[in-house]
């Protein structure tokens, strides 16, 4: 007996030791440090959610809703967000908002909703009060009112000034395609093209620019591990009347799970609902990946379908550990608070964002034209000369190679009808690719910031 004491010991000291360990895991998972982020570089929002997420656990909720609620009444979250100045394309102004709790996974959403101007509130108010998970339009105002939100006239100078800016421009960009007259040459009233006539689309989406966001996310977790997420969204600029985002939609710009994580992604919203990125990064964490594994695949694949998407995405673990990736865009903003102590205040992290010619294997095929290079007017208004940029993709067996190609034209002519510029003749050929028939204006390397605007151009 006295032989097989040591082997004893050690199998104590072993068991000791791992008792130890689990002790000192248990009271780490206990007491993890409360972490507050959110999308884009709005530091006093997430300070106002700060502020309330370190005071305590089980705050994640009201942290959140604080975050959205600062934005929703202060004029420093961007000129779309306090301003309610993205009105659709009749002039109306309609506002959505979103939560979820990681806990229970309830999920509450309202989405075009004119004349309420506490969006988030209302969500809150259809997680607490109801079964549902998304109210829309005049029956989500008609909802707000009864649970005592008051009625107010969302439109301001700014948003009629933009209103009347995008007329003057003849309503470009807009969200139309194959429809008569030219989406990209008129106002409407529009009638659907017949099938044959219709062209594949290409385009340039609209460009995201510092203080011109009209979605913005947060993610709070408290010291027990409860997440939660919020997103508030004005929506886009110039909108077809009854559009709803992707701040509303479970998924697309917002998910959590107390037992894995969450994620938020911003950007080209209609992109974003079909892709649904926050929950493919919620469920790639389940399945193993670091967030940034996570964040990077749910990104390439998305750009394998859309390499015109730009945009952001944010995921965080249940440890709070976090990871972001984005795209196409020159670089993208988020802000952290909590990050290493409660006393930690917010702070800006820069993201510098993926290529458009990072584009994985498996992404569309062919000829996608870019921004033009450069743009020349001449005469009278009645020519054009335009130089594109024009990028062509291979497929080989296991990569893409890229190629570029340069549209070089020197003093071409175009003639326009100067008695109708919008009318077309159908056996006249584009510059750009030698297709016939009628080309999108985003075909044309013509979306915003450009400011120059004419028509088609053809021979």
């Amino acid at each position: 007996m006295l032989k097989g004491f040591p082997a004893l010991v050690k199998v104590s000291v072993r068991s000791l030791l791992l008792l130890f360990l689990l002790m000192l895991l248990k009271s780490q998972l206990s007491s993890l440090l409360p972490l507050m982020i959110s999308t884009w570089n709005y530091k006093n929002a997430n300070r106002e959610a700060w502020l309330v997420l370190r005071t305590g656990s089980l705050r994640t909720r009201q942290a959140v809703f604080q975050g959205c609620l600062h934005c929703q009444f202060a004029d420093n979250c961007g000129r779309l967000l306090g301003g309610a100045s993205a009105p659709d394309n009749s002039g109306g102004i309609s506002l959505e908002a979103a939560l979820i709790d990681g806990t229970n996974m309830r999920y509450a959403a309202v989405a075009g909703m004119a004349g309420i101007r506490n969006a988030i509130g209302v969500a809150h108010d259809v997680l607490r009060y109801t079964n549902h998970s998304l109210l829309v339009g005049e029956a989500a105002a008609r909802f707000a009112e009864g649970m005592g939100h008051e009625k107010d006239d969302l439109s301001t100078s700014s948003s009629k000034d933009v209103l009347l800016t995008w007329r003057l421009a003849n309503c470009q960009p807009n969200f139309w395609r194959n429809v008569r007259p030219l989406a990209n040459a008129s106002c409407g009233k529009y009638t659907p093209l017949p099938q044959e006539k219709h062209q594949r689309e290409m385009r340039q989406e609209y460009p995201i620019e510092q203080g011109h966001h009209d979605l913005v996310g947060f993610l709070a977790i408290d010291t027990k591990g409860y997440i939660h997420a919020a997103s508030l969204s004005s929506g886009v600029r110039s909108r077809i009347p009854g559009r709803v985002g992707d701040a509303a939609v479970p998924g697309a710009g917002i998910y959590a799970e107390n037992k894995v994580g969450g994620a938020l992604a911003t950007g080209e919203g209609d992109v974003l609902m079909r892709f649904l990125p926050a929950l493919l990064a919620v469920e790639a964490l389940r399945a193993g990946q670091s967030p940034d594994e996570a964040a990077d695949a749910v990104m390439r694949r998305l750009l394998g379908r859309h390499t015109e998407f730009n945009g952001g995405l944010v995921v965080v673990s249940r440890w709070g550990i976090y990871a972001a990736t984005c795209a196409v865009l020159d670089e993208f903003q988020f802000v952290v608070s909590g990050e290493g102590s409660v006393s930690y205040m917010p702070r800006v992290k820069i993201l510098k964002c993926l290529d458009r010619h990072e584009i994985v294997f498996g992404g569309p095929r062919g000829i996608f034209y870019l921004a033009p290079k450069k743009i020349v007017m001449t005469g009278r208004g009645d020519f054009a000369v335009q130089r594109v940029k024009k990028v062509k993709l291979k497929e080989e067996m296991d990569f893409i190679e890229f190629s570029e190609e340069y549209i070089e034209e020197t003093d071409i002519e175009i003639e326009m009808n100067e008695e109708n510029p919008k009318e077309l003749k159908e056996d006249k050929r584009s510059i750009l690719d030698g297709s016939s028939g009628h080309l999108l204006l985003h075909q044309l390397g013509l979306a915003p910031p450009f400011p120059l605007r004419f028509p088609l151009i053809y021979f």
